[in-house]
């Protein structure tokens, strides 16, 4: 049994020993420009979670919008994340800068909503007061 074992592990290691990383590719993306890209895609499909239909209707296909918005290819975009994603830290920090990105997004939706929630709380408070007016002219 322990033949068998040490036979196994031997066979998984020399499996595993040849695989060869991703070469660089052509055009490369640097971490910022990655993290860029990235995180249109995550918002994209994020978006796409929540209200398909909108999409549908509106004929926007995401992957070419992200490609587009970016002036890259769909072909370079694999090359580019397969290429980090075969070099764990450099794809950390991709994901970090990604992290930090959709955090000043989502801080920016927060702030928006709350300028706009204040707005309607105050356009409700003046409204009122001048129903209030126009009916006590009104008796």
């Amino acid at each position: 049994m322990r033949k068998l074992l040490v036979i196994l592990s031997l066979l998984i290691i020399g499996a595993c020993s040849g695989i060869q990383k991703s070469p660089k590719p052509d055009p490369f993306f640097d971490t910022e420009k990655m993290a860029s890209i990235m995180t249109d895609v995550y918002l994209i499909e994020g978006s796409m979670t929540s209200n398909r239909k909108s999409f549908v209707d509106l004929g926007i296909i995401p992957d070419q919008y992200v490609y587009q918005k970016h002036g890259i290819d769909s072909i370079s975009y694999k090359n580019n994340f397969n290429y980090y994603a075969d070099r764990v830290e450099d794809f950390i920090e991709v994901l970090d800068l990604v992290d930090v990105k959709l955090l000043v997004i989502k801080d920016s939706v927060t702030a928006r909503q709350n300028n706009v929630n204040k707005d309607v709380s105050q356009l409700d408070s003046i409204s009122k007061n001048k129903i209030d007016k126009v009916l006590e002219s009104v008796k």
